[in-house]
């Protein structure tokens, strides 16, 4: 996510009183255009590539999942950092807080909630791929025993595995919407206050 931030942070927009480089504004439109290119890319596709490069095993559905869920979090971190308020930029760069300070308390903050939409996207991703890459040539795994039970025309075994899935899903959503409350409280509460003055 730091990566991303910094990434996200060359590609925010600048304001009037910020020296604009050439290599930013010229390599802006390129680099959002292979992004936009890799992120096209379904994940699955990437399946045969990807034991090529690792073999079978667990490497293998690692880099498979993470191929899915990197672009959900690094898209959404760069527009979460573009979203930063010019004010609150501006006031940083009058006080002259920058490096890891400015970083820490001013771009993660103002785009954590972004980041945590992309995140909370990659979970569902992240669940699909798991399931994918284990049918693609593994020995275990759920996905290899829903297709297992498949093959064998197991139905009922089967459709157990399917709902052991989608109660998997829900967990882990719940989990996530925990950890989401608690990380993004001041960012609910500011909500709910703009909501209570209008």
């Amino acid at each position: 996510m730091v990566l991303a931030a910094g990434r996200g942070t060359r590609l925010a927009p600048l304001t009037d009183s910020t020296p604009k480089p050439l290599v930013a504004v010229a390599g802006r439109p390129f680099l959002e255009h292979i992004l936009e290119f890799l992120r096209a890319i379904p994940p699955p596709v990437l399946v045969p590539i990807v034991i090529l490069v690792a073999g079978i095993g667990d490497l293998m559905k690692v880099l498979v999942i993470v191929s899915g869920c990197l672009w959900p979090v690094l898209l959404n971190t760069v527009e979460g950092v573009r979203a930063i308020d010019p004010t609150l930029a501006d006031t940083a760069r009058v006080y002259h807080i920058g490096g890891t300070l400015r970083l820490r308390r001013l771009v993660l903050r103002a785009a954590s909630p972004q980041i945590v939409t992309g995140a909370r996207q990659a979970l569902s991703i992240g669940i699909i791929l798991m399931v994918i890459s284990e049918m693609f040539a593994a020995s275990s795994g759920l996905g290899f025993t829903v297709v297992q039970f498949q093959r064998s025309f197991a139905i009922p075994e089967m459709w157990s595995g399917v709902l052991l899935l989608g109660l998997l899903g829900v967990l882990l959503s719940l989990g996530f919407r925990a950890v989401e409350a608690r990380v993004l409280g001041w960012y609910h509460g500011l909500r709910a206050v703009a909501r209570g003055s209008r």
